[in-house]
């Protein structure tokens, strides 16, 4: 039931952009459409992120850690790339996420380099 409401999910998202598309041509200034649309577009891959996430859980049934850490990355990289497009992060505010960025990197290189002992049950 999960994933065809996570599909459903992502042709609404899709659907909305699309829509979105339209006030890009409309507005009088062009920038205000395309805020939208970037922020709409980076928001998506969240989602197909947090979609993977689910699809492996069905398939294994447990979680890896690094799907996690990856929509744990997109999230904040979109919050970067929103901040700096719309002029609205101070350079605090991107050493700080850059430095966030870098210990979850950090996380995720460790979790592929010392996976997880199997379980005895499987």
């Amino acid at each position: 039931m999960m994933i065809p409401l996570a599909i459903l999910a992502l042709m609404v998202g899709l659907a909305k952009i699309l829509l979105d598309l339209r006030g890009v041509f409309q507005n009088r200034s062009v920038t205000l459409g395309f805020n939208l649309l970037v922020t709409n577009i980076l928001s998506m891959f969240i989602i197909v992120e947090l979609l993977r996430s689910i699809i492996e859980y069905f398939e294994i049934h447990r979680v890896r850690i690094t799907f996690i850490i990856d929509g744990a990355l997109v999230f904040i990289l979109r919050e970067i790339m929103i901040g700096i497009y719309e002029h609205k992060m101070g350079a605090f505010e991107i050493i700080s996420l850059s430095f966030l960025l870098l210990i979850i990197g950090v996380i995720r290189t460790l979790a592929i380099v010392y996976p997880p002992k199997p379980n005895k049950d499987e």
